[in-house]
């Protein structure tokens, strides 16, 4: 778990906890709570295409919102599942590409070859943290952390739609997603020379 992730995590949490109560008592399925927040995030990503950021942002920032929410939920109506736990990282993956995708296209209408290849460094960046959990876990190593985990790479995205600063907010996702990768991979080999020394 990153830095801003485990500093944030205590006071986030009790601060979406009375929508987790409505939500328990309401007997709202987490993963509809899961496919709400894509569908958001796919909405905001639409309205990112047509240059409405304000839009972009407020249906964006909920729908990472829900995220955790979900998860929260599973947790409270005792419905925590390892398909459960698939189906959100998998619907995650989808739904972290979609604003990249959405920039990498208005990039290309406007004719400008840097942008577009800021928006797919900045999802090969994203997709590399997110792989490296994924096949570590695959063998067996749990618990590697990283300096720009998904926490940040939402937190840097929606304030560079925020103060117009989407560029140097794709650079940043870039960069930091391959400083985490390199970190997890190293991490990961140090676990597994310990497995087998």
């Amino acid at each position: 778990m990153s830095f801003v992730s485990r500093e944030l995590k205590p006071y986030f949490e009790r601060s979406i906890t009375p929508v987790v109560d409505f939500l328990s008592s309401s007997g709202v399925h987490p993963n509809v709570v899961t496919f709400s927040g894509f569908l958001l995030i796919a909405l905001g990503s639409l309205a990112l295409y047509h240059d409405f950021s304000l839009i972009a942002l407020i249906l964006m920032g909920v729908g990472a919102l829900l995220d955790a929410v979900d998860g929260a939920l599973a947790r409270r109506l005792g419905l925590e599942s390892d398909f459960g736990a698939f189906l959100d990282s998998t619907v995650d993956r989808l739904s972290d590409s979609l604003p990249f995708l959405s920039l990498a296209l208005v990039y290309a209408q406007m004719g400008e070859p840097a942008g577009v290849g800021l928006s797919i460094l900045a999802l090969v960046g994203s997709y590399g943290v997110s792989y490296t959990r994924a096949k570590a876990e695959s063998l067996g190593v749990y618990g590697i952390g990283g300096v720009f985990e998904r926490t940040e790479r939402w937190i840097v995205l929606l304030l560079g739609i925020l103060l117009d600063l989407i560029p140097l907010a794709l650079l940043f996702i870039f960069v930091g997603g391959i400083a985490t990768t390199l970190q997890r991979v190293y991490e990961v080999k140090k676990s597994l020379d310990r497995r087998y020394s």
